[in-house]
């Protein structure tokens, strides 16, 4: 039996590495600029994607579309004249779309190149413009950030380190 020490430890290593459930990223597309695109579906399935593209800049939906054209994801669009909303996301026999009510829905994230955070824009995937080293995420059915920030990943490390101190302190 696992003792609360190791325990904690094997907690701590999980939070610090972000465990193993995301693999190395997907590359597609061709160019010498790339953004990611990482993927979460309700079931608790990720795909983190590495997007190559020529030019400049490409829209969010645009990476999208370089990804569709080389593996088996797929989307569905639908525009309501202000705007096109990523209504459905398929791949890899993983599958989530339509509104489902509170918070089962597409949410968009982005992260420009240099910043430490994840922010929810107010503007969707067709107006966004990615540049080199940009990453936009979409998660299904929770509103948070697609991955641990640093701060959050400290704490679990700070909390793991004060409850094992406890513990093995003298009474």
């Amino acid at each position: 039996m696992m003792s609360l020490r190791n325990l904690i430890c094997l907690i701590v290593v999980l939070a610090i590495t972000g465990s193993s459930a995301i693999a190395t990223p997907i590359e597609v597309g061709s160019g010498d600029n790339s953004a990611g695109l990482y993927i979460e579906w309700g079931d608790g399935y990720i795909a983190e994607f590495l997007v190559k593209f020529e030019e400049t800049t490409v829209t969010g939906l645009g990476l999208f579309d370089i990804t569709e054209a080389e593996t088996s994801l797929t989307t569905v669009r639908d525009d309501f004249g202000w705007g096109v909303f990523i209504d459905g996301i398929t791949y890899d026999g993983h599958s989530d779309s339509g509104f489902g009510g509170g918070e089962d829905w597409w949410h968009y994230w982005i992260k420009d190149a240099g910043e430490s955070f994840w922010t929810s824009p107010s503007f969707g995937a067709v107006d966004r413009i990615v540049e080199d080293g940009d990453c936009d995420g979409w998660i299904y059915g929770r509103a948070g950030v697609p991955i641990p920030e640093p701060v959050t990943i400290a704490l679990l490390a700070l909390g793991g380190i004060i409850l094992w101190r406890g513990k093995t302190s003298p009474q």
